[in-house]
């Protein structure tokens, strides 16, 4: 593989999703003028309402991980040594190894050329082919934004679809150098998404995960997504029974459990945004798909808050998620103590949900309101 500074090389091949990603003589082109839109789209660039108290808070950072702190401190500088050197050191525990090469991606935005000369130095090197598949992820996404497909030009999904398409190459280079690491089939599930992949490649991908981390929290997180109905059209019952086989499946003490609460988010969005249903119709379906999956949310939880369980890397993101889905359900107190949990280290997804400026905000307000 060859990389440089403007241009992402990699030699054609056959792509899991369909034909060659790159044709004979052309190469997917990330020009710089990306980069800069990236940099101005961030979320802290939006204004919270006066009254409610941001100060303190995190926004994507969901982990409980000094290292991890600090490397992602170096990275937004522009130094990238220290995270290539953490990530090397992570190859032995897949869901800490999952959540700092996601922190580094989210890092590294708008720095994957640096990535990429890194590269040339140490071609096949799996953990920057890691970090690199995940850059471009995070990279893509930012281009397409979160808007609703109608409101994202052509230009922005072509520009999303390309970086993509290269990330899927990235990524399966990083599966070749390590074919047993769970963590670059993680990650590909959310290319899988963005380039609308068939469901038999979304199961592919999923299952080949599993083989290698049948535990891993990004796995089950990113197969939520991937069976959510405002990415895959499903009926909305394909990821409820996904949720409930994952929490009878999950062992005492494992965040696997808070899958419960990912389900659970997916659905209360599914049901405030189903624009087809009159006030009588949507309350109805919210007491009957939300509000009565209050029991089974708090079971949950107490299945994974058992008394002396091992932390594990998922934690703060876990706690987050749980927070949100305990207020929809109008479980106030048990919500007010995971969001404590979150150490102020909250998520765009799910609390981005919420009609608010941002995340940060939707949290903050909610946590004022002691989750009413």
């Amino acid at each position: 593989m060859c990389v440089s500074r403007s241009t992402v090389v990699l030699h054609p091949r056959q792509s899991r999703f369909g034909a060659s990603l790159l044709h004979e003589g052309a190469n997917l082109v990330r020009t710089a003028a990306i980069r800069p839109s990236i940099a101005r789209m961030g979320i802290f660039s939006r204004k919270q309402p006066a009254g409610v108290a941001t100060a303190g808070l995190r926004l994507d950072q969901a982990w409980a991980d000094p290292e991890l702190d600090a490397a992602y401190a170096a990275v937004r500088g522009g130094d990238l040594s220290t995270g290539a050197e953490l990530l090397k050191a992570s190859s032995q525990n897949t869901d800490r190894r999952s959540f700092r090469a996601m922190g580094l991606g989210k890092a590294a935005i708008g720095h994957s050329e640096q990535l990429e000369l890194r590269l040339e130095a140490v071609p096949g090197d799996p953990d920057l082919l890691l970090w690199l598949g995940q850059t471009l992820v995070f990279e893509a996404w930012e281009v397409r934004t979160g808007a609703s497909a109608e409101q994202v030009t052509e230009q922005r999904f072509a520009t999303f679809h390309d970086i993509l398409r290269t990330a899927a190459e990235v990524l399966d280079y990083g599966i070749a150098a390590a074919p047993d690491d769970a963590a670059p089939w993680e990650v590909l599930q959310w290319v899988a998404i963005g380039l609308q992949a068939s469901m038999d490649d979304k199961n592919d991908i999923f299952r080949s995960a599993m083989e290698r981390h049948p535990a891993g929290y990004q796995a089950h997180s990113g197969r939520v997504h991937a069976l959510a109905p405002k990415w895959s059209g499903l009926d909305i019952a394909q990821i409820v029974r996904f949720g409930d086989q994952t929490l009878a499946n999950a062992q005492p003490g494992s965040a696997l459990c808070a899958v419960a609460g990912m389900v659970a988010n997916e659905v209360w969005l599914d049901v405030l945004s189903d624009g087809e249903l009159t006030k009588l119709q949507r309350g109805a379906r919210y007491t009957r798909e939300i509000s009565n999956r209050k029991d089974a949310l708090l079971a949950a939880r107490a299945k994974w808050q058992v008394p002396g369980r091992e932390p594990e890397a998922a934690d703060i993101s876990a706690h987050g998620t749980m927070a949100f889905a305990l207020k929809t359900v109008g479980a106030k107190a048990a919500a007010m103590e995971q969001a404590a949990l979150t150490q102020g280290r909250i998520e765009s997804v799910p609390w981005g949900y919420i009609n608010a400026p941002d995340a940060l905000t939707a949290f903050a307000a909610a946590v004022t309101k002691q989750m009413a």
